[in-house]
């Protein structure tokens, strides 16, 4: 088994528990640093947390896996382009450094970062968020000289022909490519940017205006509860039982477990290829639709090729196979357990 996955550190669930069975198969773990502003709402940090994060990279950096330090939030507002916020990451670094725990690479969305991190620390690897949405060589040409990895267009990297393409052009120019296996995002959702933007700012909670105007920033909930669960099909996640096929293009297969109420099953799943179950309750964010999308009904599908590598996605013809394949593997669950609504206020936490 190829050691591809890199997993996002949470601490709802023992992360030494749920990682050490395959460690062999964990290449990274990305984190947020206590004090750093990151691409998803953060809890406090306690002194007891603080400790947990601490143990845990130890326990990763010993069992040779790598630490990626993620500064990808979409916005930093009014520092976004200044000393402070230079200082801000070496200051962080520098903590990081003081655990015994400097990190291998640096996970950013801010050319700026990057720039700094470059000129103050040449030692450490840069690598573009998934986040940024470099979708093209002409882009990843334009700013080649301040990465050293970077996530594949989001919206593109299920289908195959263009994992190979991207990652041909890694290889050819020293780079490293990665892919995330398990968002639950739609594909080519207008609302993605100004959700990471609320990200950045820690504003994921509802408002009283949100609420005043019937306003959800979740426009992957909104579209599911109008019914349209064929855009799942269609969406941009990777089954556990296809990563074999993605993993000779990609350096590292990221893994959404960090906000996640089950990480523990999303690396297990992945590290052996195998899922049985919901597939979309491994996604990040997760769906408890009305039924369950079954993962072993849909690879068994023989339309399922078709739809994971289909050419049309970003702009499709309603040709009937979404349609075919969501009925194929829609079942009933065992026992009903709340509505998707419950479980998306649940998960985001407000």
């Amino acid at each position: 088994m190829k050691r591809t996955l890199a997993v996002g550190w949470f601490d709802n669930f023992s992360f030494v528990d749920a990682c050490a069975p395959y460690v062999q198969r964990i290449k990274e773990v990305f984190f947020a640093w206590p004090g750093v502003t990151a691409s998803r709402p953060m809890d406090d940090w306690t002194a007891e947390r603080t400790a947990q994060i601490v143990s845990d990279l130890k326990w990763a950096r010993s069992n040779g896996i790598e630490l990626d330090a993620i500064f990808n939030a979409a916005c930093y507002g009014d520092i976004a382009l200044s000393e402070e916020l230079a200082d801000h990451v070496t200051e962080r670094l520098h903590d990081m450094e003081s655990h015994g725990l400097f990190p291998n690479h640096l996970t950013t969305t801010s050319p700026f970062i990057a720039t700094v991190v470059r000129q103050r620390f040449p030692q450490l690897k840069v690598r573009f968020s998934i986040n940024m949405d470099i979708a093209t060589e002409i882009a990843l040409k334009y700013v080649d000289e301040l990465f050293d990895s970077f996530y594949a267009g989001r919206n593109d990297h299920r289908r195959l022909d263009y994992v190979e393409r991207i990652g041909k052009w890694a290889r050819e120019h020293g780079k490293m490519m990665g892919l995330q296996a398990n968002s639950g995002c739609l594909r080519n959702c207008p609302f993605h940017q100004f959700h990471n933007n609320l990200h950045g700012h820690n504003r994921m909670k509802q408002s009283a205006a949100g609420e005043k105007f019937g306003f959800s920033v979740f426009r992957c909930r909104t579209n599911y509860e109008r019914g349209n669960y064929e855009d799942f099909m269609r969406a941009i996640w990777i089954r556990p039982e296809d990563l074999p096929l993605y993993e000779p293009h990609a350096g590292v297969v990221k893994l959404a477990t960090r906000r996640h109420p089950n990480p523990a099953e999303i690396v297990r799943a992945y590290a052996t290829y195998n899922y049985d179950g919901d597939l979309a309750a491994i996604m990040d964010p997760f769906f408890k639709f009305p039924k369950s999308v079954d993962n072993k009904a849909l690879g068994e599908s023989p339309l399922w090729p078709e739809v994971r590598d289909c050419k049309n996605a970003d702009n499709c013809r309603s040709c009937g196979k979404c349609a075919a394949l969501l009925k194929a593997c829609f079942k009933d669950r065992a026992k009903p357990s709340g509505t998707m609504s419950q479980t998306f206020s649940g998960f985001f936490r407000g």
